[in-house]
């Protein structure tokens, strides 16, 4: 019977460790491979699919303001805040105000060609945090076998955006420098979509308050702060001192 030589048992120890060397090798480099898979999962997920009720359309963006920063413009489709849906204007400014000062978030925004992308924005130290003008978007009215288009369904959103036709001398409208032509289109953050709405807003306000207004001004958006007065008429209510139409 043949035996084997100290050379020949010597390679074959050599050739046995060397094969296992080159296994684990591979199976390291296969770990790597699958953890980095997984991590790219992660970090870059797909944007996630909106809710059709969600989102809110911006109707204006402030100049220099972290919306303009992060590019949003009028007729983009806000969706959600950080994975949280935006269902309404209410909802997004609760977000925000929800968010410390400084601190970076994400929107998902559907662009006016119908298309999702991911955007980020810093979160302003004072109101408005983002820096736009937004209004709901109208929920579908029709009903199923309905044979006969209903016009309201489709009549596109109304507004009819309060203009500032008079300032009293004096007033903080005037120390604000708002004038005569302002048309007026948000108050706190909040969006006016006409005078109703402005008068609602003003009716809760006291003298002393600082309010913030979203004025469009020709081709600007500007950003005016004034604080009220007491009311000539009643002392106990917030006066601002414009005269408006409609």
């Amino acid at each position: 019977m043949s035996q084997w030589s100290d050379g020949q048992k010597s390679a074959l120890t050599v050739a046995l460790i060397t094969i296992a060397a080159v296994l684990l090798c591979l199976a390291a480099l296969l770990g790597v491979f699958w953890f980095t898979r997984q991590v790219a999962v992660v970090t870059n997920p797909a944007p996630p699919t909106p809710h059709p009720d969600d989102g809110v359309l911006v109707t204006a963006v402030a100049p220099n303001s972290p919306a303009a920063q992060a590019n949003l413009q009028p007729g983009h489709i806000l969706l959600r805040l950080n994975e949280r849906p935006i269902t309404s204007p209410e909802m997004l400014t609760l977000l925000l105000e929800n968010l410390p000062a400084g601190e970076t978030f994400t929107l998902l925004v559907r662009d006016e060609a119908g298309e999702l992308r991911q955007t980020t924005a810093v979160r302003a130290a004072t109101p408005p945090y983002l820096g736009v003008t937004i209004a709901e978007l109208p929920l579908p009215t029709t009903t199923p076998n309905e044979t006969t288009p209903d016009p309201a369904a489709t009549r596109p959103l109304a507004t009819d955006l309060p203009v500032v036709t008079g300032v009293v001398p004096g007033s903080p409208a005037e120390l604000a420098d708002v004038r005569v032509g302002d048309v007026i289109t948000a108050v706190d953050n909040q969006a006016i979509l006409n005078g109703e709405e402005l008068l609602g807003q003003m009716a809760a306000k006291m003298p002393g308050d600082t309010v913030t207004l979203m004025l469009r001004r020709g081709e600007e958006t500007l950003l005016k702060t004034a604080v009220l007065a007491p009311n000539p008429d009643e002392a106990s209510r917030g006066y601002l001192g414009i005269e408006f139409r409609p």
